[in-house]
């Protein structure tokens, strides 16, 4: 398939032997999730054992995005606006490619999809998620160290994880929707969005704050404070 990925190559993408051979031996799964209705219809298509990726993927669309402030849902309004009714994605544990993602453009999607579509008459789309790549992503360079230790948690790295999976997918429907649009825009938006969504869950639950200005303004003080000792 001919897709765009996260990283901003553009590239023949196709799942592999490998991969094709797994989906064979676990079976494929489908489960719908009817999130609000800001956002489509998603059917999540996996492989057996992957419920973990499932869950997780559920409790980002069922639960993150409708508890964030309307200020961040608003800025994908445009983008959801006119995404398909229903998308397909289809969940891995792993791109064989590394990428976090892929949007699949019009006359690439499985069979899957073009069933659903023909039969449903419902405009469709597709686009594919790695839930363990994702798991891992550290969005900026030296953004663990921007965590503060008090908010270093279970409970966060959950959070995290849900929010990354959402930042993922709002990233490749803006290119499903706008496949014009340039990956830096595309992907300096998903990017703030996950950063700011990040610092204010942050700063409500642990009263704490994220990002590398904490740092700076940690050594600022560090600095002054040395400098008065002396």
């Amino acid at each position: 398939m001919l897709v765009k990925s996260i990283h901003g190559r553009t590239e023949t993408h196709s799942p592999g032997l490998l991969w094709r051979f797994y989906r064979w031996l676990r079976g494929t799964e489908q489960i719908l999730v009817r999130p609000t209705r800001e956002l489509p219809l998603v059917l999540i298509s996996f492989a057996g054992g992957d419920d973990e990726g499932v869950e997780r993927l559920r409790g980002a669309l069922e639960e993150t995005w409708p508890t964030l402030p309307d200020s961040f849902r608003r800025r994908y309004t445009p983008i959801l606006s006119d995404a398909p009714p229903l998308v397909v994605v289809l969940l891995r544990r792993r791109n064989i490619c590394t990428c976090l993602g892929h949007h699949h453009p019009h006359g690439t999607e499985s069979r899957t999809t073009r069933r659903l579509r023909n039969l449903s008459g419902v405009r469709t789309g597709e686009l594919d998620l790695a839930f363990e790549a994702i798991r891992d992503w550290e969005p900026l360079p030296l953004s663990h160290l921007a965590l503060p230790p008090e908010a270093s948690t279970a409970e966060t790295r959950s959070f995290q994880w849900q929010l990354a999976l959402l930042a993922v997918l709002l990233h490749e429907l803006h290119h499903l929707t706008n496949p014009q649009e340039h990956e830096h825009i595309v992907r300096k938006q998903s990017q703030t969005f996950y950063e700011d969504v990040l610092a204010h869950y942050l700063s409500e639950r642990f009263h704490v704050e994220y990002g590398l200005q904490r740092e700076l303004r940690h050594e600022v003080t560090s600095e002054i404070g040395g400098e008065g000792a002396r």
